[in-house]
């Protein structure tokens, strides 16, 4: 004879109960839960759906002592704190007994506890919902016996509980892997910018990085050359996050090795193009400027796709354009280079596109022009003040308007 298949909970109620979790959930990323995110949601599913699925007593369950023990209880209506009922149900709570059954498992049902209380004789079952994927908490709730028709359809309703909270639960895990990803990746980019700027004699320089998001696709660096007093980059890896950040970590890469070797600066993006050419899991376009600058002020540049770069002189403003395509977008691709004289004062000023591409609450965009406008009369000025103006004037623009691209600034004076 066949079984009939239990009833299905209708979905009004699984958006309810999904709403609730999510409410929970994102209460305790916001800090704004007052204990754990099992005992909040013990307190919500007894407040919202204790009468609906007959739930007694609900608890956080830790282990503790070769046993699973109520570390906060709630009460159903007139069941108090509960606190009571899971004496009764604790021949069920054995870590051993517990872990073997919850182990890879949406939830379990202790059938037939009995409760001998004021009220007399009483049997319940009992329901255990892992909460964390190493059964670390668990959520108990205690319900009327689950017997019968009526019990059916509450059992229909308590699996899809503990299936949503496993998919919480997943959701949670995925979040803190993710989050652990993005620190490493956060820690090995910050390694990758200099920790301070650095001092070649003749010259004055100043940088600021803010990524978008915890790790982003932008890039600064110098280089001490043995054939030239040093060379700098800046750089942009276009999208976000982590596979911009990948990104970055291959062209830090393969900079450094171009920068031992002898060849011209036009034979060395064409190798660092290649390289980045020959990525596959994480190949982007990237957009560059570098250069080669010696004691007496000469630059040699190649600006690969990237905003030009400004040189504020006493006369007026250059851009630094020579150069050639986006690294990574042809492997056969031909840097030309370009070259500038720096005199006493001259600025310059290199940038990645977030700052001209940031948009304020009208819809207005900040833009080269704005940046052209700023710099002008700053020949001479000190480059920790121009990058604090450039700063203050972005986001003076921006308001409260959110910044969605990552935004670097590399700024050199000629002393």
């Amino acid at each position: 004879m066949s079984t009939a298949a239990p009833p299905q909970p209708p979905p009004r109620f699984e958006r309810r109960l999904f709403d609730l979790i999510e409410a929970v959930s994102r209460a305790e990323r916001e800090g704004r839960t007052t204990g754990t995110f099992s005992r909040a949601l013990a307190e919500r599913i007894v407040a919202e759906f204790g009468s609906r699925l007959k739930i007694i007593a609900a608890a956080d369950l830790r282990p503790s002592g070769g046993r699973y023990l109520p570390e906060f209880t709630v009460g159903g209506d007139g069941a108090g704190d509960g606190a009571g009922w899971w004496a009764a149900a604790d021949g069920a709570l054995t870590a051993r007994a517990l872990q073997r059954r919850l182990a890879g498992q949406l939830w379990w049902i202790r059938r037939g506890v009995r409760h001998d209380g004021s009220g007399g004789l009483q049997w319940f079952d009992l329901i255990l919902i892992p909460i964390g994927r190493d059964l670390s908490h668990v959520l108990g709730l205690v319900t009327a016996s689950l017997a019968g028709e009526e019990g059916r359809e509450r059992e229909s309703e308590f699996e899809v509980m503990g299936r949503l909270i496993r998919l919480f639960v997943d959701r949670h895990h995925q979040r803190a892997r993710l989050q652990e990803i993005f620190t490493l990746a956060r820690q090995q980019q910050l390694s990758l910018l200099p920790p301070a700027p650095p001092a070649f004699p003749g010259y004055r320089i100043a940088a600021l990085s803010i990524p978008a998001e915890e790790v982003g696709g932008d890039y600064y660096q110098t280089f001490a050359l043995r054939y030239s007093l040093f060379g700098f980059a800046i750089a942009d890896a276009k999208g976000k996050g982590f596979e911009a950040a990948m990104q970055v970590t291959g062209l830090h890469a393969a900079l450094r090795v171009v920068n031992e070797s002898p060849f011209k600066l036009g034979h060395k993006m064409g190798l660092v193009n290649r390289a980045m050419a020959q990525q596959t899991e994480f190949r982007n376009l990237i957009s560059i400027f570098f250069g080669e600058i010696d004691s007496q002020g000469r630059l040699i540049y190649v600006n690969g796709s990237h905003p030009p770069p400004l040189l504020v002189r006493a006369q007026g403003i250059e851009e630094l354009t020579a150069g050639g395509r986006f690294l990574g977008l042809d492997p056969t691709a031909e840097y030309r280079f370009g070259i500038a004289e720096l005199h006493s004062g001259d600025v310059l000023a290199a940038y990645t596109d977030g700052w001209t591409e940031l948009f304020n609450d009208r819809g207005e965009e900040f833009g080269a022009h704005r940046l052209r406008t700023l710099l002008a009369p700053m020949h001479g000025a000190d480059p920790e003040a121009v990058v604090a103006a450039i700063q203050a004037a972005a986001d003076a623009f921006r308001g409260d308007a959110p910044f969605t691209d990552d935004r670097t600034l590399f700024v050199l004076r000629k002393d």
